[in-house]
């Protein structure tokens, strides 16, 4: 599953795109609106669970798809992260972060 993704993210109040690196169970990205994503993953695999945590530093007055807007200052957030292992198959796979319900689809651009 190692790879790079494109991630097509939809929320409350719009669309964004952004680029993802999964590697030894390090997850790194960045969106289209200066977001920064660094967490960690790992694959439970008689589940078919990807789960791990990722956080995000949202930048000084950027919107959010999930219609959240961030203060004069740079936010840092944390979620748990729970995907199922064929996450990057075309399905639309829900999101639950701190600032709301983000619908996101992956898809594979290139293996390592």
């Amino acid at each position: 599953m190692d790879g790079f993704y494109a991630a097509y993210f939809t929320g409350l109040t719009g669309n964004s795109i952004g680029l993802f690196i999964f590697e030894n169970g390090l997850i790194t990205g960045v969106d289209v609106g200066g977001m920064h994503y660094d967490g960690t993953y790992s694959l439970d695999e008689s589940a078919s669970i990807i789960s791990g945590k990722i956080a995000y530093v949202i930048p000084p007055g950027a919107s959010l798809v999930t219609g959240i807007s961030s203060s004069s200052k740079a936010i840092r957030a944390e979620f748990p992260l729970e995907l199922p292992a064929a996450f990057a198959d075309g399905r639309v796979v829900q999101l639950d972060t701190p600032s709301g319900v983000v619908n996101a689809k992956f898809e594979k651009l290139r293996g390592r």
